[in-house]
């Protein structure tokens, strides 16, 4: 059993955005949807498989590209944990714009 139920140390808010996932010393690059958002991590699903660890880059639109590592793996979904935290107004931000 994941991580993915314990009790969060920030606020997730629910999101829907398209997203591009990538491992840094790779050239491959996937879509992702986003799913939920926090200033420490985030849900996406996508069609590629992570493993646990793993060192990811997202590109979220308007912000650079964010480092994040795979914290758990759930039924069709990950859960990353950002290397450091986003803003909690930026999380706050996605929430209202991607609804």
């Amino acid at each position: 059993m994941g991580t993915h139920g314990a009790i969060r140390a920030t606020e997730r808010y629910p999101v829907q955005a398209s997203i591009e996932v990538a491992h840094p010393r790779s050239v491959r690059r996937v879509e992702a949807e986003l799913q939920d958002l926090s200033s420490g991590g985030c849900r996406i699903v996508s069609p590629e498989r992570f493993s646990l660890g793993d060192q990811l880059l997202l590109t979220i639109e308007g912000l650079e590209p964010w480092p994040a590592a795979v914290a758990w793996i759930g039924e069709g979904c990950v859960g990353l944990s950002f290397h450091r935290p986003l803003d909690q107004s930026i999380a706050e931000h996605y929430a209202r714009v991607f609804r």
